[in-house]
C-alpha cells in the first residue's frame, strides 16, 4: 500500500505530464479496444456451437471449374464411396436451407428465412430456445420453432406457442417454441425451423449436410480418402464431394451457397484493422514511454539519491513498475468512458457494429492492465538501474543519452503518424475514385424490391394465391403512371440471379462468365443502350428462345468477332421449363452487345457477363423507375400495395444505394483510418508538447543569458524551432517512401485505382506538422518573450 500511495504521490507532483500521458494512452487504448472488440466478433462467429473446429458442411467440387458450393449428399443420389459413412463421422444432419421462403397467417404472405432439418441439428448446434411446449424439437414432424423476431412480426404481443403457420410447402405446422439469438455471431442464420419430414423437400429443394467429426479426427484427414473426382449424373464434369469446415467457411467468400442471409467475412478486411490498431497502439506507447522519460528526467535527484542511500534493484522495479501500473489503471478507465459514451460515432461513423463480450472485454482490460506497465518500465528501468548514483546525479537539468532516446521515441511517432494519415487521405481519394466512376447505368429515382419467392411445392393452391398476388401487383404498378414511370421483374445490376456459366466459342477455350436475368423494361429503366445489334423486345422475344446479350468484356472474353455469325456454346441452360429439352451443351445466338457496366465492386473491374431475357415472377426481384419529384408518394403507394398481400415491410431500396453498399468495408476502412490518423497526430501533439515544454524549460537559463548578450528573437526561434523540424524532416524521409510502399503494395490486384499524386503526401505534411508544431510555436514564443532577468532572479 505505501508503495502504491508513494507512486500517487510522485506522479502528482508532476501534474501537467502525467496528465498527457494519461489521456495519450488512454485515447490509443480505446481505439485497439474497439478494433480488438470487432476482430474477436468476427474470429468467434458459429463459437456458440460446442467442437466447432470438428463441424463441417459437405461441398461440391467441379473438376473443370473448380467452384465449390454446399451440396448435400442423400442415399438415393448414389455417390460412392459416400463420405459421410466414413467411421471418422460422429453424427449427420440432412438440411433444406432457404433464405428466400414463404409462409402464410391469415391469409397474408411473410419473407422468411427458413431451415428444415432433422433431429440430429439441434445436438450439433444448439440453438438457444426461450420458451417451448416440448421436451423434444423437431421429433414430431408438424413442429415449427420461430425466432424471436419472426414471433413479433407475426403475431405482435400474442403467445405463438400453439399458433399454426402454413409453410411454402402448403403444410401447416404448430409453433411449439421460440429461439433466442446465440452468444456469438451466426453464419448461417434463419427465422424458421421446422422438420425435414413435414413435406418431401428432396424432391423440390437441395440438400446440405452438416456433419460432425469424432474427436481426433479433420475435415483435412477426412478429405484425403476421398480426393478423386467422380461423374454424377444431370452434372457435365466430373465432381468430388469433400468435407469444408464450418470455420474456415465463414471467410470463404468462393463457396456457393445461394443463401444471401449467409454472414461472410473479409478476413484481408480485418488484417487491415488490426494492423491500424497496432500502428495507434505503437504511437501511444511511444508516447507514454517518451513523456515518462521526461518524468523520470525531472526526478534524477531522487533515483540517484535513493541509489546511494541502498536502494536495490527490485526495490527500482517495484517503484516503476507500480507508477506505470498507477497511469495504467486510469488511462484504461478512460479508454472505457470513451468507448462507452462513443458507441453512437462507432456505430454510425466507423459503421462497426460491436456485441458485448464480457468475459473478452474483461480478460483484456486485465491482460492490458498487468501486461502494459512491464512493457513501458522496461526502458526506464534499464536506463537508471544500471547507471551509478553519480551518472544519474550529473543528469540533473541535462539532455544527455535520454534525449537521443526521446529523439528516436519521437521521430517513429511521427514516422507512424505520417503513415496513418497518408494511408488515409489516399483511402479517400481512392474511395471518391471508384464512386464517381461511370457505372455505365442510370440509378437515380429507381426502387428496387426484393424477391417474392414462390412456393418451393406442388400444391396448386399455394401457386394459385402467389400468382393472383403478383398479378394484382402488376396491375398496380401500371395503372399508376403518375407515380410509377417503368417496372421489371429483374434483380438490378448489382445483385447476381444465379452464379456463373462456362462459356465458349467454337475453336476457343471454355471460360467463367456471370449471368442476369434482364428484360426489356430492365434495360429501359437502367437507360443501357445497344452499341452492337439490338436489346429485349417484348414484342418478338421470349424467355424459350436461346438468345443472349451480352457486354463488350463478354465479347473480348469470349473473342467474338461478329456476333451474327459466331454462336456461344453454354454448359447448361440458362431457363429451364416443362417443356425445355435439355441439351448438355446448348448453342445461344448473341443479339446484341452493351457497354461495360458495374456489377461489383469496381476492384474487381468490369466483370464479363451473358444478360438473358426472363419476364415474368416477382421471385426475380423488382426494379421500379419513380416519377421524380413525387418519390415519397411512390414509396407511400408501393408500401401500401406490397402490405395488402404480404406481412413484412416493403423491403425496398434506392439503387443507387445498393450501389454504395458495395463499398461498405471500404467506407469503414476509411472511416478507422481517419478517425485514428486524426487521434496520432493529437497523441503525437501531445508528445511534441510535453517534449518541448521540457527542453525550454531545461533552457531558460541558456535562453536568458543569450538574451542579455543581444540575441534577438529570431535567433531564439531558431535555436529552438530547428532540432524538432530535423526530427520532423527525418520522419517525412522515411515516413513518405514507407507508405507510398504500403499503398502500392495493396492495390496491386485492384483493376481501377486512383494515382498516388503528390498533394497527398503535401497534405499529409501539412496536416501532420501543422497541428503539432502549432503547439511548439506557442512555447517558443513565450519563452522568447520572457524577461531574462525574472528567470535569473528565480534561479
Amino acid at each position: 500500500m505505501k508503495i502504491i500511495l508513494l507512486a500517487i504521490r510522485t506522479l502528482l507532483r508532476f501534474r501537467l505530464y502525467t496528465a498527457i500521458n494519461i489521456l495519450g494512452l488512454a485515447l490509443s487504448l480505446a481505439c485497439c479496444i474497439l478494433i480488438f472488440r470487432y476482430v474477436y466478433s468476427e474470429m468467434t462467429t458459429d463459437h456458440f456451437i460446442p467442437e466447432v473446429d470438428r463441424v463441417c458442411y459437405t461441398v461440391m467440387e467441379d473438376e473443370v471449374t473448380h467452384q465449390k458450393r454446399l451440396y448435400g449428399l442423400l442415399p438415393e443420389y448414389g455417390y460412392t464411396p459416400n463420405p459421410l459413412e466414413d467411421p471418422a463421422v460422429e453424427i449427420v444432419s440432412t438440411l433444406f436451407q432457404s433464405d428466400k421462403d414463404q409462409i402464410t397467417v391469415d391469409s397474408k404472405l411473410y419473407n422468411v428465412a427458413s431451415l428444415a432439418a432433422d433431429t440430429n441439428y439441434l445436438k450439433i448446434v444448439p440453438i438457444p430456445i426461450l420458451k417451448t411446449s416440448r421436451n423434444k424439437l423437431l421429433e414430431n414432424p408438424q413442429d415449427a420453432i420461430i425466432s424471436e423476431d419472426l414471433s413479433r412480426l407475426v403475431f405482435g404481443k400474442e403467445d405463438p406457442i400453439g399458433q399454426q403457420i402454413t409453410t411454402s410447402m402448403g403444410k401447416i405446422v404448430t409453433v411449439v417454441a421460440v429461439m433466442g439469438k446465440p452468444d456469438t455471431r451466426f453464419s448461417m442464420p434463419f427465422d424458421l425451423l421446422i422438420s425435414n419430414e413435414s413435406a418431401n423437400y428432396r424432391k423440390y429443394s437441395m440438400p446440405h449436410s452438416l456433419v460432425k467429426l469424432h474427436k481426433g479426427h479433420s475435415a483435412a484427414s477426412v478429405n484425403k480418402e476421398y480426393e478423386a473426382f467422380r461423374k454424377m449424373s444431370n452434372f457435365t464434369n466430373r465432381l468430388r464431394i469433400c468435407f469444408y469446415p464450418l470455420q474456415k467457411l465463414y471467410f470463404d467468400q468462393q463457396v456457393v451457397t445461394y443463401l444471401d442471409k449467409r454472414l461472410v467475412g473479409n478476413y484481408t478486411h480485418v488484417l487491415i484493422l488490426i494492423a491500424i490498431a497496432v500502428l495507434i497502439m505503437l504511437v501511444g506507447l511511444f508516447n507514454f514511454i517518451n513523456v515518462y522519460t521526461v518524468l523520470i528526467q525531472k526526478r534524477a535527484r531522487e533515483f540517484g539519491m535513493k541509489k546511494v542511500f541502498g536502494a536495490n534493484t527490485r526495490q527500482m522495479a517495484v517503484q516503476l513498475y507500480t507508477e506505470n501500473l498507477c497511469m495504467t489503471l486510469v488511462a484504461l478507465f478512460l479508454a472505457w468512458v470513451f468507448i462507452e459514451t462513443g458507441t453512437l460515432l462507432v456505430n454510425t461513423f466507423l459503421m462497426i457494429r460491436i456485441p458485448s463480450h464480457f468475459l473478452f472485454d474483461a480478460s483484456l482490460s486485465v491482460g492490458i492492465l498487468f501486461l502494459l506497465p512491464f512493457i513501458t518500465a522496461i526502458y526506464p528501468f534499464f536506463q537508471y538501474n544500471y547507471s551509478s548514483p553519480v551518472t544519474s546525479l550529473k543528469k540533473i537539468g541535462r539532455g544527455g543519452e535520454s534525449t537521443i532516446s526521446r529523439k528516436v521515441f519521437l521521430c517513429l511517432q511521427y514516422i507512424i503518424t505520417l503513415a496513418l494519415t497518408i494511408v488515409s487521405i489516399y483511402s479517400i481519394h481512392q474511395l471518391n475514385f471508384m464512386l464517381n466512376t461511370d457505372l455505365g447505368y442510370e440509378t437515380d429515382n429507381i426502387i428496387k424490391i426484393s424477391p417474392i419467392e414462390g412456393p418451393r411445392g406442388s400444391d396448386m393452391s399455394m401457386w394459385n394465391k402467389y400468382n393472383l398476388i403478383v398479378r394484382q401487383l402488376d396491375r398496380n404498378l401500371k395503372n399508376t403512371p403518375s407515380l410509377i414511370k417503368l417496372h421489371s421483374y429483374s434483380p438490378g445490376p448489382i445483385s447476381r440471379l444465379g452464379q456463373n456459366c462456362w462459356a465458349h466459342i467454337p475453336g476457343k477455350e471454355w471460360t467463367s462468365i456471370g449471368t442476369q436475368v434482364s428484360n426489356q423494361n430492365s434495360f429501359r429503366i437502367l437507360g443501357i443502350e445497344a452499341i452492337e445489334g439490338r436489346l429485349w423486345n417484348d414484342s418478338i422475344d421470349n424467355d424459350m428462345d436461346l438468345s443472349i446479350v451480352i457486354n463488350e468484356s463478354a465479347k473480348r472474353e469470349l473473342g467474338i468477332t461478329n456476333i451474327n455469325e459466331t454462336p456461344v456454346i453454354l454448359d447448361r441452360l440458362l431457363v429451364y421449363s416443362p417443356q425445355t429439352k435439355e441439351q448438355p451443351a446448348p448453342r445461344y445466338q448473341v443479339i446484341g452487345v452493351i457497354k461495360d457496366m458495374c456489377t461489383q465492386h469496381l476492384s474487381k473491374g468490369y466483370e464479363p457477363m451473358i444478360f438473358f431475357y426472363y419476364k415474368e415472377g416477382f421471385s426475380s426481384g423488382l426494379l421500379v423507375s419513380i416519377v421524380p419529384d413525387k418519390k415519397q408518394e411512390a414509396i407511400d403507394f408501393l408500401r401500401k400495395i406490397y402490405n395488402e398481400s404480404c406481412g413484412n415491410e416493403l423491403p425496398y431500396t434506392f439503387l443507387k444505394d445498393e450501389v454504395l453498399s458495395i463499398y461498405k468495408e471500404d467506407k469503414q476502412l476509411v472511416s478507422v483510418a481517419s478517425l485514428f490518423a486524426i487521434i496520432a497526430i493529437l497523441i503525437s501533439a501531445m508528445g511534441l508538447f510535453s517534449l518541448s515544454l521540457f527542453d525550454i524549460q531545461q533552457r531558460f537559463h541558456e535562453i536568458s543569458i543569450r538574451k542579455i548578450n543581444g540575441a534577438t528573437t529570431k535567433a531564439i526561434w531558431q535555436m529552438l524551432f530547428i532540432k524538432y523540424s530535423q526530427l520532423y524532416g527525418i520522419a517525412c524521409l522515411v515516413g513518405l517512401p514507407l507508405s507510398w510502399l504500403a499503398i502500392t503494395l495493396y492495390m496491386v490486384d485492384f483493376a481501377y485505382k486512383a494515382h498516388i499524386a503528390w498533394w497527398i503526401f503535401a497534405i499529409a505534411i501539412l496536416l501532420t506538422g501543422g497541428i503539432s508544431f502549432l503547439t511548439l510555436i506557442w512555447q517558443i514564443r513565450k519563452a522568447a518573450r520572457t524577461n531574462p532577468v525574472e528567470i535569473i532572479r528565480s534561479e
